[in-house]
């Protein structure tokens, strides 16, 4: 009797099958709905407390700022639903990346280069001096090398979006996330109030001023506005400081990247190692910088994009305010204030003295 062998048929996608897949992604599509949803609401309401006169009279916080204090305002006053986690575990994840990459539609490598040899030196001097100092501090004061280096990029670079930025890198804990943005919150809010007075006080030019302003203070929008409060000129060659340190988050990304996994490997650092050595979303954030930097977007597209960037990352900055547990943060203590003190002074006194030596 001879055995019959049957030859298997190639596998298929009935309808039966291409119908339970559709109803996978469309009850995925559910479950993500209630917490995104939450997130764009007080995404919503973080742009209208940022706008609003009397808190910009006092003290003006970015809309990402207020983003996350709602956040973790409504966390610690609120017990939240189990099914808001997985879209606020969403937003955190996809539309923090999509801000991100659309933030380089705020960056014109020309800008860069206005500043000349001179300032790019200052510039490039700054942040990387900042980020090392950070971390070399931070050890000292036994806090881990994620905050740290979350404290000194956020110092150094550009505030919130390098501190979430750079977190895409190091993979941080939430506490050290949210820590790290208070301290560039109100050391940056510190500076924008003071340099001026610190101006009057030194006599310094309008050429020094825009200088020291644009290569140290923390977030753009503060030192757009410490520039602005000095005269309409410092104002402008203040952000043309500032975004020439906004251009370097990729350069920085991706010497942290390849730092990070060298260190994983040796077993020296309690930076945990990526599987890929360059995150996806910021070449992309340099494929926009150079799309923007070549072609000429019509004002109205131009615009879009910039409007969708502050959106994305406002929600995203909700959705980690509602992943952030207060008491850890709490729990770390003096020693993230002192970090964030020292790389604030260090940023503004080397800024200063290179801001004399290539515009006085």
């Amino acid at each position: 009797m001879t055995e019959q062998t049957t030859t298997p048929e190639p596998a298929t996608q009935t309808p039966t099958n291409a119908r339970a897949a559709a109803s996978t992604r469309g009850d995925r599509a559910l479950d993500i709905l209630p917490g995104l949803l939450l997130c764009i609401v007080l995404a919503a309401v973080s742009y209208g407390v940022a706008a609003w006169p009397a808190l910009n009279a006092v003290v003006p916080l970015s809309a990402l700022t207020v983003g996350i204090l709602l956040g973790v305002a409504l966390r610690l006053l609120v017990p939240l639903p189990s099914m808001l986690e997985p879209g606020i575990g969403w937003t955190l994840h996809y539309l923090l990346r999509a801000g991100i990459i659309l933030l380089g539609f705020r960056l014109v490598l020309q800008d860069m280069l206005s500043v000349g040899a001179g300032g790019l030196a200052l510039v490039v001097a700054a942040v990387a001096s900042t980020i090392t100092l950070a971390l070399v501090i931070g050890r000292a004061l036994k806090l881990p090398d994620t905050l740290s280096l979350l404290v000194g990029s956020g110092t150094g670079i550009c505030g919130a979006s390098a501190v979430v930025a750079v977190d895409g890198v190091i993979r941080g804990r939430q506490a050290d996330v949210a820590c790290a943005i208070a301290m560039v919150t109100v050391f940056g809010t510190i500076a924008m109030f003071a340099y001026p007075t610190i101006a009057g006080a030194l006599s310094l030019s309008e050429p020094v001023y825009a200088a020291w302003a644009g290569s140290s203070i923390h977030e753009v929008a503060q030192a757009v506005a410490a520039g602005f409060a000095f005269n309409d000129q410092a104002g402008v060659d203040a952000s043309l400081y500032k975004l020439s340190r906004v251009a370097l988050l990729a350069p920085v990304c991706g010497l942290l990247a390849v730092w990070v996994k060298q260190r994983s490997r040796q077993g020296s650092s309690d930076v945990p190692a990526r599987r890929s050595p360059f995150p996806l979303f910021v070449l992309a954030f340099v494929a926009v910088v150079v799309l923007n930097s070549v072609i000429d977007l019509p004002p109205g597209v131009h615009s879009l994009f910039t409007g969708a960037d502050a959106a994305l990352l406002s929600a995203a900055m909700v959705a980690m305010g509602l992943t952030t547990r207060l008491a850890a943060v709490v729990r770390m203590g003096w020693r993230p204030l002192a970090l964030g003190a020292l790389v604030a002074v260090w940023i503004s006194g080397l800024s200063l003295a290179g801001a004399a030596l290539i515009a006085g």
